[in-house]
């Protein structure tokens, strides 16, 4: 056996050796965990201008020029629904106040009476 042999078989019997000592020393730790933030709220007083089943188009009470659409969250989609179902839904001009995420048009939660302008 020449010396570079000797060599590469001396360097690969170290490798075996210390090998099953390095994988040895690896421990499963628990796994973090990481709470993510309740996403930010905020509430926009308008009047109604529109209404579909899909989404909400607001005016803003002191900003008649600032108009804002909210799409629907799912739960209040399906109560959306069931006043367009029962023939109720908001009208033009019904004063509502919109519970909606911040930086997003989703609505969560409308308040206001419908239809308050009707006769």
């Amino acid at each position: 056996m020449t010396s570079s042999n000797l060599c590469r078989a001396l360097a690969f019997a170290l490798f075996l050796l210390l090998a099953p000592a390095a994988a040895a020393q690896v421990t499963d730790s628990k796994p973090i965990k990481i709470e993510t933030p309740k996403p930010k709220t905020e509430k926009f007083k308008g009047e109604v201008l529109l209404v579909t089943r899909v989404a909400i188009t607001v005016r803003d009470r002191e900003n008649k020029n600032l108009v804002r659409t909210f799409n629907y969250e799912d739960k209040l989609s399906e109560k959306i629904n069931k006043h367009f179902n029962e023939n109720k839904p908001y009208q033009y001009g019904d004063r509502v106040t919109i519970k909606f995420i911040v930086g997003t048009d989703k609505a969560l939660k409308i308040k206001g009476k419908r239809g308050q302008n009707r006769q």
